[in-house]
């Protein structure tokens, strides 16, 4: 009788991979030492920057303005039904990073950018690890691999990747496709089912963390025909084509479940995106091999468009020339790096050319091509002098890096530096008039969204900032001739309310009721638009319908604390007073510093003729504010009111 010698169909398979060794050398202490050396370095790199700040550029949009939910740990589920931005604006599908900046909040305790800050440089350090490993799974000595991967993690083109908060999706998608990757390699060369699964969970992970990932088994299928020793696919691997499938067609249901048929105002077919995007190709390699110029918010520029097409023909050059490796392995490293470019140039934003941080996954490409074209001699035998060179040019990127790095310390500082090396850049100007504007700099605001105009006349944000800062400042017909042409460029839901405003300064509040009622109907999921419409139904006497506009915006929004006061107030007018006392109690619940809600307070239990609790509340407004008179006359009159009834 003959022994049994089945094995699993991935276990006969298990020499199909002709170029590769294990993860993890016999030798265990030669890897894990540079394994550690590979996560260390990166992280004291970027280790400044867990003093860094938020720079406003889109960490108000995705954390800020959504840190009620991303504070309850309870709304985990929720972040794989909505966009990026939380409040579906966008098209945007980044599920974990809103799940990880929950996990911050979770284990700082709060709203702390130190937190958000140190995710990031540990995300840099497990990647380094991850990039280490793969390159050594391509042959690539140790030695080399560990410089490689050093001086890849250190480049100054990547600084955006680190110290941008929002570039969390792009740190995530790395790690996990590279985690992918190495257990693709490892299932084509041993054949065990273990590495399916963990190959398979870290694809499906990268899938949510952002949409490129998408495009990840079609270099999976190029990485299996150029290095495996099969002359044709074989039908085994069909099961993880299925597997493929399976999380593509999950992510993809509960992306359109989150995101629906929202169609963005800024997007544009994808055919002319791609057309308009074109020069990021050699823009990226110009700024990947010359690293001089890396500006924060980036521009095109036809010098770096030039030098990167050099760069492509002498790349073709060596291609053609090279006999290091087949022609089938450079093809491969060309494929990583255009098929993972191609998916952020399906989206192109009308103020912004591209942005560095989407370059970090698709260059590896490019490095592995160079590492590929290096002459086997240098590997041969250890040659002391082109380690020096290596490590000169690790300790230069540093260099650099490190003094980049501190341009995202704050938001003026980020700003100062996007203008300073990109002086077209509207949307840096804009940005920096709204951070001047928190400043109470409101000249150099203006000044600033003067330009963001001047340099995009098509900029309808910066219309709609400009305009809200003239009505603040009393310019309410200046500001609605900004709001006309913020409105008539794009018809936002923020433009129509913020001219409501001006048209309720202005004393016309059926107009400014009409704007409120088409800024719900373009967003009826915005606290702020019902709570506008609030204050003009209040300001006409309509409390029933002001109280009906609060109750929606507190629904929306639970922690609103300027609605609950309002609603109190539309309350002590229709002579609800215990009831109003109530929303009160919650608004300054929500903000014990809401000098108002004491003040309204007051009122309410002066009405029920409570009048020691209506000093108090007084006495505590005042405490905010010794000189705020609305408080002083109430706590007057109500000190009149006791002493009548005392004597």
């Amino acid at each position: 009788m003959k022994k049994n010698n089945r094995k699993s169909q991935y276990q006969q398979g298990k020499n199909t991979i002709k170029i590769h060794t294990s993860i993890i050398s016999k030798k265990k202490n030669d890897s894990i030492f540079p394994i550690i050396i590979a996560f260390c370095f990166p992280v004291l790199l970027y280790m400044q920057t867990i003093n860094f700040g938020f720079t406003y550029f889109d960490e108000d949009l995705i954390i800020l303005n959504n840190i009620t939910f991303l504070s309850d740990f309870g709304n985990a589920h929720q972040a794989f039904l909505t966009d990026a931005f939380i409040v579906k604006s966008s098209s945007f599908y980044r599920p974990l990073q809103t799940l990880s900046y929950m996990v911050d909040i979770q284990l700082s305790g709060g709203n702390n950018t130190w937190m958000y800050h140190l995710s990031n440089i540990l995300l840099l350090g497990l990647i380094a690890c991850s990039l280490f490993l793969l390159l050594k799974r391509f042959l690539i000595p140790p030695k080399l691999a560990l410089l490689s991967t050093l001086v890849y993690c250190a480049h100054p083109l990547f600084v955006s990747s680190i110290a941008w908060i929002p570039a969390r999706g792009d740190l995530l998608l790395l790690f996990f496709s590279l985690l992918s990757f190495l257990f693709f390699i490892e299932l084509l060369q041993k054949g065990k089912i273990i590495y399916l699964f963990l190959h398979w969970a870290a694809f499906t992970i990268a899938l949510f963390c952002k949409e490129t990932a998408a495009f990840l088994p079609f270099l999976f299928i190029i990485y299996y025909f150029t290095f495996s020793s099969a002359k044709r696919f074989e039908k085994k691997y069909l099961f993880n084509i299925m597997l493929y499938a399976i999380s593509g067609i999950f992510w993809f249901w509960l992306r359109s479940k989150a995101i629906g048929g929202y169609s963005n105002p800024t997007d544009v077919p994808a055919s002319i995106a791609i057309l308009s995007n074109l020069p990021t190709i050699p823009e990226s390699l110009a700024k990947f091999f010359l690293p001089f110029d890396i500006a924060p918010i980036p521009g095109f520029s036809f010098l770096k468009t030039l030098v990167g097409l050099g760069i492509i023909v002498i790349i073709i050059i060596i291609f053609l020339n090279n006999r290091e490796r087949s022609k089938k392995e450079k093809i491969f490293c060309f494929s990583w790096f255009l098929i993972l470019m191609l998916p952020p140039m399906l989206y192109k934003h009308p103020l912004i050319d591209y942005l560095d941080h989407r370059f970090f996954l698709p260059l590896i490409g490019i490095l592995l091509f160079l590492l590929f074209i290096f002459p086997k001699k240098w590997f041969e035998k250890e040659d002391i002098k082109r380690s020096w060179l290596m490590i000169a040019i690790f300790v230069f990127l540093c260099s650099f890096t490190f003094i980049k790095s501190r341009s995202y310390s704050d938001p003026m500082t980020f700003y100062n530096s996007a203008i300073s090396q990109n002086s077209n850049s509207a949307i840096a100007y804009n940005n920096r008039g709204n951070v001047k504007y928190t400043k109470s700099d409101f000249q150099g605001a203006i000044e600033d969204f003067n330009k963001a105009i001047a340099i995009c006349p098509a900029d309808d944000i910066a219309y709609n900032n400009r305009g809200y800062l003239k009505s603040t400042r009393g310019d309410f017909r200046g500001a609605i001739e900004d709001l006309n042409k913020a409105i008539a460029i794009c018809p936002t839901g923020k433009a129509y309310t913020n001219r409501g405003s001006a048209k309720l300064s202005m004393g016309d509040k059926l107009g400014a009721i009409a704007d409120f009622n088409i800024a719900i109907s373009i967003n009826n999921e915005n606290a702020d638009y019902y709570y506008d419409r609030g204050v003009a139904n209040y300001s006409l006497g309509n409390f029933k319908d002001a109280i009906n506009d609060f109750n929606k915006s507190i629904s929306i929004s639970p922690n609103y604390a300027e609605a609950y006061n309002y609603k109190g107030a539309a309350m002590v007018s229709t002579g609800n007073f215990h009831e109003a006392i109530i929303n009160f109690n919650k608004a300054i619940e929500i903000n014990p510093k809401f000098l108002a809600a004491y003040s309204n307070r007051s009122i309410a239990k002066y009405n029920l003729k409570d009048l020691t609790g209506a000093i108090e509340d007084c006495e505590k407004a005042l405490k905010l504010n010794p000189n705020d008179e609305n408080a002083l006359n109430l706590k007057a009159k109500d000190q009149q009111e006791l002493q009548k009834i005392s004597h």
